[in-house]
Order: C-alpha cells, then structure tokens, then sequence
C-alpha cells in the first residue's frame, strides 16, 4: 500500500463505508497496488498454493472463491463435484378412487 489522499483521509478521520483500506486498495490496483487477497489468487494460478490455503488465509471468502472457480474454468477443471447429482425417481400410482360412495 502507498500514500496518497484517500488513505491518509482514512488515517486521520478514520474508516468509514465506501473508505476502507481494502476498498482503497482495490481500487488503486492500476498503480500497482493489490491486496492480500488477489496475491493469494496469483499464488494460487502459479501452484505455489492450494486452494485450500489460499481459501483459509484470505480476507473475503467470496471473491476469492468467485476468483478460484474462474482460474479453475480457464484451466478446464471443474468447479463443483456434484456431476452424479440426480433426482431420486417417485414410482407411479393409481390415484385412490372410493369404490362405495354413501349418499345421505
């Protein structure tokens, strides 16, 4: 992380929404700025972590997922083992029909 106004905004007056450290680093990712998260998702397309690893130490568990699965589809991998997933099949049955009907 380097200097510019927004963080020292935030060092002085403090995080708010839309001002967090994360957020400032995210956006500042065009000046070569990056968060610990997406180092753990270039670690993780290198091979030098697994995936388990990478999802255990991140900060926000969704986007790393999010970026996982895209690492994993660009390499062809699958990104879900639900492949046998099937619906159990209900056998037929005769709808009940009443064989006496009492009229009152």
């Amino acid at each position: 992380m380097g200097s510019n106004l927004r963080t020292q905004e935030s060092i002085r007056l403090g995080e708010s929404e839309g001002k967090s450290f994360y957020e400032i680093i995210e956006a500042s990712q065009p000046f070569g700025w990056r968060t610990f998260d997406l180092a753990a998702l270039e670690a993780y397309e290198q091979g030098i972590i697994n995936e388990d690893t990478a999802l255990l130490y991140c900060t926000k568990r969704g986007p790393v997922t999010r970026g996982i699965d895209n690492i994993k589809k660009s390499r062809g991998e699958s990104t879900t083992n639900i492949a046998g997933l099937r619906m159990k099949a209900v056998p037929e049955t005769k709808p009940a029909v009443p064989t006496k009907v009492k009229i009152k």
